[in-house]
């Protein structure tokens, strides 16, 4: 595991540990050319973005989902 080779991060409190995560999730989204992908991920993503294209009344906007969920217009 990698926690092993940082002692220091099981040292912290269950709230600093997420805020480290999401550190590091924003670090990643800043290079994304630098994060490996599958090929097979690739290529359901590539699927997933035509199926869309061919269909798009088939999906629903993150707006839409966030309304009904959270009762809320945007």
């Amino acid at each position: 595991m990698v926690i092993e080779h940082f002692p220091e991060v099981r040292q912290l409190s269950a709230a600093e540990k997420l805020i480290f995560v999401s550190e590091l999730w924003d670090d990643l989204a800043e290079h994304p050319s630098e994060v490996p992908v599958e090929r097979h991920i690739i290529a359901e993503l590539d699927r997933r973005m035509e199926d869309f294209r061919d269909h798009p009344d088939k999906f629903t906007t993150w707006e839409t989902i966030q309304q009904k969920v959270l009762g809320r217009q945007l």
